[in-house]
């Protein structure tokens, strides 16, 4: 049943919210898209005051779904942003609450065309662009490509969910962050990224994350590399 999927799916984080909105105000909106199991507006542990966002957790993804096709939504009067809610295992990640319209798909094989790529991601939203990467000088694929969509609400379903098979074969999917995201994502860190691959950048990535695991070191500096590529090769076409 739909109802036991996992609860991360099933969440929403809503930001943006007045100071004067209650868990009652909030649940008495968004419950109009279904039944809510959870809703919580967040409050300083010691004012009780709100911290200007909450969450809500409905019994189905479809109802989740829902609310996010209703957009955009005021409570109290005022917009608020509602977006997929990030798992704390995830919230450390470069880009985890940025709202991007592109992915980095990596994995890519040989055999495996534009519209494959297509076919199984239009499940998620509506597909601006598709772009398999090539070498500079030949039609030799480099093992991965990028996807634009008309929305960031098909990105966060496609990393929330994190495992995907395209084409008889698993792939990895992250966000594809732009040098001004990636730059905004590194706070603290004076770093730059004006090249496509430079130790400063991967000092950067890794100090800005925190990461200690080496396989998270690796695929978060692959990603954002990535982006600098396709960036690049998009400013030299």
């Amino acid at each position: 049943m739909e109802t036991l999927r996992p609860e991360q799916l099933r969440k929403l984080f809503i930001g943006g919210l007045s100071f004067e909105t209650t868990d009652e105000s909030l649940r008495a909106h968004f419950e109009q898209w279904g039944t809510l199991t959870d809703c919580v507006v967040m409050r300083d542990s010691e004012t009780k005051r709100s911290r200007g966002f909450g969450f809500v957790t409905y019994s189905s993804v479809k109802e989740v779904d829902a609310a996010m096709s209703a957009r955009p939504h005021k409570v109290d009067g005022r917009a608020v942003e509602p977006k997929r809610a990030v798992s704390r295992e995830d919230s450390c990640k470069p880009g985890a609450h940025t709202a991007v319209k592109k992915i980095f798909v990596g994995g890519i094989k040989e055999d495996t065309e534009e519209h494959h790529l297509r076919d199984y991601f239009t499940q998620f939203g509506k597909i601006e662009a598709v772009n398999i990467m090539t070498e500079k000088n030949s039609d030799k694929r480099r093992g991965f490509a990028f996807i634009t969509f008309d929305d960031h609400d098909a990105v966060d379903r496609i990393v929330i969910q994190k495992y995907h098979t395209v084409n008889g074969h698993n792939c990895e999917v992250r966000k594809a962050l732009s040098r001004e995201e990636m730059n905004r994502v590194v706070t603290g860190v004076e770093a730059q990224v004006t090249e496509v691959e430079t130790v400063d950048m991967v000092v950067a990535v890794v100090m800005a994350t925190r990461v200690v695991a080496m396989e998270e070191v690796v695929m978060t500096i692959t990603t954002v590399v990535a982006a600098a590529v396709e960036e690049t090769t998009e400013v030299v076409r």
